[in-house]
């Protein structure tokens, strides 16, 4: 299909979606096999190095459409796409960011700048496009789909398969991957898992999970190939203390061609969070890295789930997350987060406030401080700030 026609496709797709905000019978009915719901997203972004040079500021407009065909009692069929068109500032100024947005980790390349310019980018990108099997208590899912295996918040040691970054906060959906899925539930609270999955260099991650409870708590172990390069081992938990979640997760990864001269890398986080009686939401959550990889690449690739490597998904050594929420209203919610990595002298502050304008329209502003008080970078700082207003349909 011609670049123009794809381009005007995608532009109905937009007017379509918004003018279905308040149809209610878009999300939905008992009475058919099918469903059809998303959003539409418009988010200003502005970001400061230093308050007297120049600001730069771009904007996104964010529309996703997620379809669902239950053929069967045993099968269903998802499809789900997110269309992204950034204009503004960062798409002048940054060499390489029509590539970065196009990019896709998949062994299928389902990502396209469909048109770009010197200050704009229209990309389409599927990220889910999976066929499921269900017979009892073995299930089958085939495609592009999440397999989540994580049990903490922030950071995600299990997660072999789909990686992703806390900073990319309005991709909520998180990345998929081109794999196959086998489960087998064993019970109502455990069951035996075998994932297979192939990324765009045709490297193949394979590992097999299984999940029980005992003690009250979940469990789980898992053992594999990590990109034909590492041999991986992981165990994670999930249960309460002290009426508050108390979580954690570990993930050990070795060279398949060094098994006899090298330690491999360790990963773990561990998380406890907790509700008052007054609504107050506290969250805190350490993690510990011992891959020795170059600061920049990481912070760069968090703004890019494709780019992110599960054996490296942030910053060497030691770092502590801790937040706080409170909704002050129905309508209002307020929330303070904040990281240090004590290793590199990183620190990163996130507020965010939200306001629901009406039924499926919310109003955010969040931003996302850095300063970095490490040797070569002391004084080096960035703050991004977000304005989004997000309609769901």
């Amino acid at each position: 299909m011609p670049r123009t026609s794809l381009s005007i496709l995608f532009l109905l797709l937009l007017f379509f979606a918004g003018n279905l905000f308040s149809q209610d019978s878009v999300v939905e009915k008992k009475d058919h096999p099918w469903s059809f719901n998303g959003y539409v997203k418009d988010m200003q972004t502005v970001i400061v190095h230093n308050v007297d040079q120049t600001w730069n500021s771009s904007n996104l407009v964010h529309n996703r459409l997620n379809f669902r065909w239950n053929i069967s009692n045993s099968f269903t069929f998802v499809l789900e796409e997110r269309n992204r068109f950034y204009w503004g500032d960062l798409v002048g100024i940054s060499p390489g960011y029509k590539d970065f947005i196009a990019y896709d980790n998949g062994l299928f390349n389902l990502s396209r700048n469909i048109t770009a310019g010197k200050s704009y980018i229209l990309n389409a990108a599927v990220d889910r496009a999976w066929l499921d099997f269900t017979r009892g208590n073995f299930q089958v899912t085939a495609g592009r789909q999440r397999i989540n295996w994580s049990q903490t918040f922030v950071w995600n040691p299990n997660d072999i398969f789909n990686t992703y970054s806390y900073f990319d906060f309005d991709y909520e959906e998180k990345p998929g991957s081109d794999a196959v899925r086998l489960q087998y539930f064993t019970g109502a609270s455990s069951r035996a898992e075998l994932a297979v999955k192939a990324d765009r260099d045709h490297k193949i991650t394979a590992a097999g999970l299984y999940r029980f409870n005992h003690w009250r708590y979940d469990f789980q172990g898992l053992a594999g190939v990590y990109a034909q390069r590492d041999l991986v081992l992981g165990f994670g938990w999930a249960g309460q203390i002290a009426k508050g979640g108390f979580k954690g997760e570990m993930t050990w990864f070795r060279p398949v061609k060094h098994l006899t001269d090298t330690t491999g890398v360790f990963l773990s986080s561990i998380e406890y969070d907790y509700t008052f009686r007054n609504s107050i939401f506290i969250q805190f959550e350490g993690f510990y890295n011992s891959n020795a990889a170059n600061s920049s690449y990481i912070l760069a690739s968090q703004f890019n789930p494709g780019l992110l490597d599960a054996k490296n998904p942030f910053l060497t050594g030691l770092s502590l997350f801790g937040s706080v929420g409170y909704p002050v209203t129905p309508l209002i919610s307020l929330s303070l987060a904040g990281i240090y990595n004590p290793s590199n002298r990183m620190v990163f502050i996130i507020p965010n406030f939200t306001f629901s304008l009406m039924n499926n329209l919310d109003l955010s502003l969040i931003a996302q401080s850095f300063q970095s008080y490490g040797p070569g970078t002391a004084g080096s700082s960035q703050t991004s700030v977000f304005l989004r207003l997000k309609g769901s349909f």
